[in-house]
Parts: C-alpha cells; structure tokens; sequence
C-alpha cells in the first residue's frame, strides 16, 4: 500500500500563557491548489473522520516527517478534526513526555519548523481540465474522498496555503524566577540553621527567695562547643523574600 503525501504550510505561530502543553492548533490540509497540481474538495473527509476515528476527528495520529517505522515516529494525536470554509481544522496534543514530542514542540515554539502534511489514500479522484487548457494535460487531480491515516509536522510541504493558528505554551520557570526560587531556597535555609532553643531567662517566680539553690550540675549549665560556627540571628528579611516569591508565583 503506497500513500500519497500533501503538505501545508503553518503560517502563524500564537504562543500562549496557557497549562496545555504540547497543544498547537491549525489546517492540516486546504481546499488550495498544491505543488502537485492537486486539490482536495471540500466534503473528502467527511467519510474518513466518520468511520475511522473517533468523535468526528480524534485520534489521528501526529507523526513526525512522515516517518512510520518506530513507535517514538507517532509524537501525538488530534483532539479535534472538522472541515470548515478552508480547510481540515485540526487541534492536536503532542507527547512531551517523549523527547520526540518535547523536541518538535520547542521547534513549533519556536517557529523552526511551521508546516504540515498528511498521509491518505485518494479513493474518488477526478480529472477537472482548466479552463484555458490546450490540451487534456492542462488541468489537475480533483480528490473527492480519501482515507487517512495520519497528519505529520514537517520541515517542507508541498502545499503551501495551510496555517497554524495556535500553539498552546506551557508554564514554564522564568530565568527571573528561578533565581527568586534559589534566592528564597538559601533563605529558608539560612532560617532553619539559625533556629535553635534558647534557656529561659525569665526567673521562676515559683520558688521561694530564700530555698537554697540546686548545686547539681545540671547539662543546661554546660557551655556548647564551639565548633567555629557563629549562630545566625533570625532576619525578618529572609520571611519577606518567601513571601514575595510566593505571591508572584500565585499571579502568574
């Protein structure tokens, strides 16, 4: 079985402060003319979203360049999938917990690579002559139902008109933050170190003035050792920095 290949271009990349990472969102294929001189009508899908996936369009896997011979090959899968006034609209969900998927999400990020392609059978095809033609070559290939298997994200496409609309960004740590976390780390630290019991210096009012004193030694009255370690006194500062730290963190 030989499938046919037609790539679209991801015009635009949308990052977003959003939770859903590995999102991204876009045409995986166009009512346009490709390279090839095909064209895709609209209603070609409508079969195959139907019948082989699930909800009208989810499943389908996302693979990377086309590539089929390794189970890391499939990086994701649509969440959605419908044809509309231009094109097949798909929403996908790519595997970051696999460095394939967390690799080719950096480089969507990143606008490094920005097309797609899919993979199908085309199963009615028409001949449609153009208009000025001179001869029965001067026309292109009408796919009017096709079977697909899967949708990949690649560096060159042969159709050039579909765009990415969206790619959902993750949360993820700025450099600015990290060094607050590291700051507010240290300080907590610094916090546990210099906690340590101290006596009680108010005096036992309890016990009469004239009961002699206990001449036991008592392991209180020992000095502690010196270990050349001076104790750090408490500084209210180190409790602001967390704090600070903690409220910027619950506005991101």
């Amino acid at each position: 079985m030989s499938l046919d290949y037609l790539g679209y271009e991801l015009k635009e990349l949308k990052a977003t402060d959003d939770s859903s990472g590995g999102v991204f969102s876009g045409y995986a294929s166009t009512w346009e003319k490709d390279l090839y001189d095909d064209v895709i009508v609209k209603g070609a899908f409508e079969q195959t979203l139907s019948a082989d996936f699930n909800n009208g369009g989810a499943g389908i896997p996302i693979h990377w360049q086309h590539k089929d011979d390794s189970p890391n090959d499939v990086i994701g899968e649509t969440l959605s999938a419908v044809e509309d006034e231009h094109g097949l609209l798909i929403t996908a969900k790519l595997d970051t917990d696999i460095a394939e998927g967390k690799r080719t999400y950096d480089l969507l990020k990143r606008g490094l690579i920005h097309q797609m392609s899919i993979g199908f059978i085309a199963e009615k095809t028409a001949w449609v002559e153009s208009e000025e033609s001179k001869s029965p070559w001067d026309g292109y290939r009408e796919i009017r139902q096709l079977k697909l298997f899967e949708i990949s994200l690649v560096q060159v496409a042969a159709n050039q008109g579909a765009e990415v609309l969206e790619v959902k960004a993750g949360r993820a740590i700025s450099k600015a933050n990290e060094d607050k976390i590291r700051t507010a780390y240290e300080a907590l630290g610094e916090l546990l170190d210099s906690i340590t019991e101290t006596p009680d210096d108010e005096p036992d009012d309890s016990k009469p003035d004239d009961e002699p004193d206990d001449d036991t030694p008592d392991d209180s009255d020992k000095p502690e050792p010196d270990d050349g370690k001076a104790k750090k006194s408490f500084d209210p500062q180190w409790a602001k920095e967390i704090s600070d730290f903690l409220s910027l963190a619950n506005n991101q």
